[in-house]
């Protein structure tokens, strides 16, 4: 492209998901576990037992910031 020749890469990422070479979902599973796993610690503090949110509000907290980041490209 331009005289430049683009590196092969085994990996690749595409609006936010991540394929390898062989169309295997196994790096973006673990990328967006690593992702909701830190989310997940930064709201400990909110979600965490000792907080007196009811459970409804938790319930909304983990709608609407955790599991859009679970669920972003499983139609695929």
């Amino acid at each position: 492209m331009n005289g430049k020749t683009i590196p092969h890469s085994q990996t690749a990422k595409h609006l936010g998901m991540t394929l390898d070479a062989k169309l295997r979902w196994k790096l973006h599973a673990n990328k967006k576990r690593e992702g909701l796993g830190l989310k997940y610690k930064h709201m400990y503090w909110f979600m965490g037992r000792r907080w007196v949110l009811s459970t409804h509000n938790k319930l909304m907290l983990y709608k609407q910031i955790l599991k859009p980041v679970l669920t972003y490209g499983t139609q695929l």
